[in-house]
């Protein structure tokens, strides 16, 4: 499989980690926060800041736009905040207390003016959802507290808690001004993110290869199957229907392109158009160009996007002139002419297409 593929199942796996960590931790409310604090160097409220940065993320550093920390700290912990402490909250103990100072040298240290910052949070009695630093000590850098680990072990920055103590605006600050935040798979990839569409609603397509030798008999057609293939696997993965209505080959030629597309988009009225071939440079590439005749708006960013992604390992992507655009409430889609580059393209562009196809065909039943 293509890095891009692997690094979405990577994110999935991890995903998955995560809502497993947090099931467990809403089942064992025997456990309280401040020993998963002396033990492991964070608690519940640290899963809840990272969930928090996490969205903040995906919305570009806006943390407006993003889901609340309040709603954070629910999802974590089941409940609001304040419902879990008044149930299950416990004061701490003499034992605990002691870990806890036991710890203190390893615990995660933060400027004069967080210092301060948190210490004005406090004396506001602000709620317990907008900041933990106010309820919970700040949690200590490493799984262990042991005087021969302290000893032999000297904690590295990465080890640190990077969200405990802050406040969730303070994290939204710190993420907003990280170039890491120029985040190029925002929008595309995994089929979990066709929530969105209900599973109900089925995309019909139709596929046409735009090729002089296909057409001709030349050769083979083997990118419209690969298209087929990839559709296939993505309503699996994606648990959504997919239709394909029709198929055609036609020659590198604008009026044969535009004319089966204006056919299909007026007539067979498709939710997707997706072509293969004469994206390149040569001149006989006009693919894009009989695309843009018969649109009537065009998405270019949905296209502009799949081609730079695909870049990241494949250089020449950027190559492609392909675009994405309307024609009545079909979404027409270019995709390169090799198998293997139609297959990394879908990969990429189908979830966020299936959601733009949903979004067009809500028309027609208005």
């Amino acid at each position: 499989r293509n890095r891009r593929a692997q690094a979405m199942s990577t994110e999935a796996a991890q995903a998955f980690a995560f809502r497993q960590l947090v099931k467990h931790l809403q089942v064992r409310t025997d456990v309280q926060n401040i020993d998963q604090m002396n033990l492991a160097g964070f608690c519940r409220n640290c899963l809840a800041k990272w969930l928090f940065a996490g969205h903040v993320m995906a919305a570009g550093g806006s943390p407006e736009a993003s889901r609340s920390y309040t709603d954070c700290l629910a999802d974590v912990y089941g409940m609001s905040y304040g419902q879990w402490k008044s149930k299950y909250q416990a004061k701490a103990t003499p034992e605990q207390m002691a870990k806890y100072k036991e710890t203190s040298e390893l615990h995660a240290k933060h400027p004069p003016v967080v210092e301060a910052a948190a210490k004005a949070a406090k004396k506001k009695k602000k709620p317990a959802s907008s900041s933990s630093a106010s309820k919970s000590p700040a949690a200590p850098a490493t799984s262990s507290s042991t005087a021969e680990v302290k000893k032999s072990t000297s904690p590295s920055a990465a080890a640190l808690s990077d969200v405990c103590c802050r406040s969730p605006e303070e994290i939204a600050k710190s993420l907003a001004a990280d170039p890491a935040l120029v985040h190029p798979n925002v929008g595309l990839g995994v089929s979990g993110e066709t929530v969105a569409v209900p599973a109900g609603f089925e995309m019909r397509v139709a596929v046409l290869t735009v090729s002089d030798r296909a057409s001709a008999k030349e050769y083979e057609d083997l990118s419209g199957p690969a298209i087929e293939a990839s559709l296939e696997k993505f309503s699996k993965s994606s648990a959504r229907s997919i239709k394909v209505i029709d198929r055609k080959v036609v020659p590198d030629d604008v009026t044969a392109i535009s004319a089966v597309l204006k056919e299909w988009a007026d007539g067979k009225k498709p939710g997707l158009i997706l072509t293969t071939g004469g994206t390149g440079f040569t001149k006989r590439d006009v693919t894009p160009e009989a695309t843009r005749q018969v649109a009537e708006r065009l998405a270019l960013g949905l296209a502009a996007a799949v081609t730079i992604e695909s870049a990241r390992s494949e250089p020449f992507a950027l190559l492609s002139r392909a675009v994405a655009a309307i024609r009545k409430n079909t979404l027409i889609f270019n995709l390169p002419g090799r198998p293997k580059a139609v297959e990394e393209n879908l990969v990429l562009a189908l979830p966020t297409v299936m959601q733009a196809v949903y979004q067009l065909q809500q028309e027609l039943s208005v």
